[in-house]
């Protein structure tokens, strides 16, 4: 009990230390300016939007303290979340001719954010009905810290709690789950419940493995280009039985898949979990739990995947991490390889080398290769 604790504490810790270098987005509660949380285990709501929906991330950061290139405004009303803002950083050179630091305000709809259930209100905000996951923030006050967490489900707050530095110490210093009165057991429960939002967010960016060609590949799927498992579960992470809600076992999914005969199919699956950056805490899953009697000869035929998706040839090497015991597993690529997939059937593919630019492609290129590009491509906010 003391372990996973002091995990937590030092979880909340590194989180207000990174959210202090972050610029954090903004979220409007009960009168209260707090702070949102926008670090590596927090992507924001708005970054979220773009990634759920196929589309390129609109936004460029200016500088090393905001890497999104945006802070967010965000407010509450009835338990709602809604999009009030979205502010640009820019630089502008005043009369002097030195370079000042500005913010420019834009309404979401000008940066494409629209409900998926309901039209934006009058006055422009937007519904976030696209957000589900935990929200951590804080307000500074001479105490220290104060935390503020939502529980949102597609932009409806289910809960919410308040932890401050008291409360910490009461959990930290308690010696089982048990002795914890009912007021701090459901604020454990929170702090469980957003340590499974971090680390599924940050498991969610590992790729695929994928058999291609005899050779052990892999699949681009970072958190923008969603693994294809995901299509069985209309790209909803709620659907996902091993999302960040479920306390007792959760975890992003990490896949296997083959190309053979010109077939896709899943070969295997785990969780992934865990914060560490040297290693991953990975739970074998039985595909017949999730597929029942698809399983055929130990694979599934994975008929539900369409589209065009790229593979990364190459090979895994260990490289030292600057201090001894501590390596990182890297995956070197020699080739990629642009494959269109219809219900699970490889029709088209072309394989390029290493240094090819997609975005600056020589006038004898294969006409082909051109259209499996542009159909790789996310599209932007200009082209939708």
């Amino acid at each position: 009990m003391k372990r996973t604790l002091f995990i937590l504490l030092i979880l909340f810790i590194l989180g207000k230390t990174f959210a202090t270098e972050q610029v954090p987005d903004i979220l409007i509660y009960d009168n209260l300016e707090l702070s949102l949380s926008t670090g590596w285990g927090h992507p924001s709501p708005l970054e979220t939007y773009y990634f759920q929906n196929n589309i390129a991330l609109p936004f460029v950061g200016f500088s090393t303290a905001n890497y999104r290139g945006h802070i967010a405004v965000w407010e509450i009303i009835d338990t709602n979340l809604y999009l009030n803002e979205i502010l640009i950083e820019d630089y502008v050179i005043d009369p002097n001719g030195q370079y000042e630091y500005v913010l420019e305000s834009y309404e979401p709809n000008e940066y494409c954010v629209k409900p998926k259930s309901c039209p934006p209100s009058e006055d422009g905000n937007v519904f976030a009905d696209w957000f589900s996951g935990v929200l951590d923030c804080y307000m500074l006050s001479e105490g220290g810290y104060c935390s503020y967490f939502f529980h949102v489900q597609e932009g409806n707050v289910v809960d919410m709690i308040i932890i401050d530095g008291q409360d910490y110490e009461a959990i930290y210093n308690s010696p089982s789950f048990e002795a914890l009165s009912d007021d701090l057991k459901s604020k454990y429960q929170m702090l469980l419940l957003n340590e499974n939002y971090i680390t599924y967010y940050f498991r969610l960016n590992e790729e695929d493995e994928i058999e291609y060609e005899q050779q052990d590949c892999r699949l681009v799927t970072d958190c923008q280009r969603l693994s294809p498992i995901f299509v069985l579960y209309d790209n909803n992470h709620l659907n996902w039985p091993y999302n960040w809600e479920n306390l007792k076992k959760c975890g992003a999914p990490h896949c296997k898949w083959l190309i053979e005969d010109d077939k896709l199919y899943l070969t295997g699956m785990e969780l992934y979990s865990g914060l560490s950056f040297y290693s991953i805490d990975t739970e074998t899953l039985d595909l017949a739990t999730l597929f029942n009697d698809k399983v055929i000869d130990g694979v599934v035929d994975a008929n539900w995947v369409s589209g065009v998706y790229l593979i990364e040839q190459g090979y895994e090497t260990q490289e030292s991490a600057g201090w001894p015991g501590y390596y990182f597993t890297v995956f070197n690529v020699t080739a990629y390889t642009y494959i269109r997939l219809e219900e699970g059937q490889l029709i088209e593919s072309y394989t390029v080398p290493k240094d090819f630019d997609p975005d600056n492609l020589p006038e004898a290129t294969d006409s082909g290769l051109i259209q499996i590009i542009e159909d790789y491509k996310l599209p932007t906010i200009d082209s939708i």
